[in-house]
């Protein structure tokens, strides 16, 4: 991979998000005006080849219903002089929210933003599953970036199946599982990606 794409990825990848104002990223769903007044991350682990400790940010908006996640080294490469650890990264990302009680929430939409590097017949694909400690089912996504593309780019994927956080508390905790491959990966491309997630508020029932 040329040295300059790679220096140019990772301020992208790595930068702060936002202040937090409710301009919402492009394509994200808009949820509906029922928020809880608090929300704030109280603890964030991570586990994987894309997000080792200390190199991923959690960032809620001043709406409650926009949640960005940056990664510093989540940069996924294939070519020459690569190997099989850089063709797929993966991130296990444990959030524990808190929040006024009884409110309960769900992903609603996810954006995958970012920078890429991808010729023709060369294809990125990235999947999502979140789901909630102590309940089941999960909410599910995936997203492709089919060559050729070179620069920024955002998609936006849908859930095949949503998933509501507990009721009955003031806190639950989110997983969200996301990796990334390219292939064939003979051929130079580069994914570097952020993780916008639009959450949808509800009271409890």
């Amino acid at each position: 991979m040329k040295p300059l794409s790679l220096l140019s990825v990772l301020p992208l990848a790595a930068a702060a998000p936002t202040d937090g104002g409710s301009n919402s990223p492009p394509g994200l769903t808009v949820p509906n005006d029922i928020v809880p007044q608090n929300v704030r991350v109280v603890g964030v682990s991570l586990l994987g080849s894309g997000c080792p400790a200390g190199t991923a940010d959690v960032q809620i908006d001043a709406t409650k219903t926009l949640m960005e996640v940056t990664f510093s080294e989540y940069i996924v490469e294939t070519g020459p002089d690569t190997r099989a650890s850089d063709w797929r990264k993966n991130c296990k990302l444990t959030l524990n929210l808190e929040f006024d009680e009884g409110f309960q929430f769900a992903t609603l939409t996810t954006d995958m933003s970012g920078f890429a590097e991808i010729p023709a017949g060369v294809r990125g694909q990235c999947t999502n599953t979140f789901d909630f400690t102590g309940i089941s089912g999960q909410s599910s996504y995936s997203v492709e970036l089919k060559g050729e593309v070179e620069g920024p780019f955002t998609l936006k994927a849908d859930p095949d199946v949503v998933s509501w956080s507990p009721c009955g508390g003031t806190t639950a905790i989110m997983n969200m599982n996301t990796q990334c491959n390219i292939f064939p990966t003979k051929e130079e491309a580069l994914i570097a990606i952020t993780v916008n997630i639009s959450l949808d508020w509800r009271k409890c029932r």
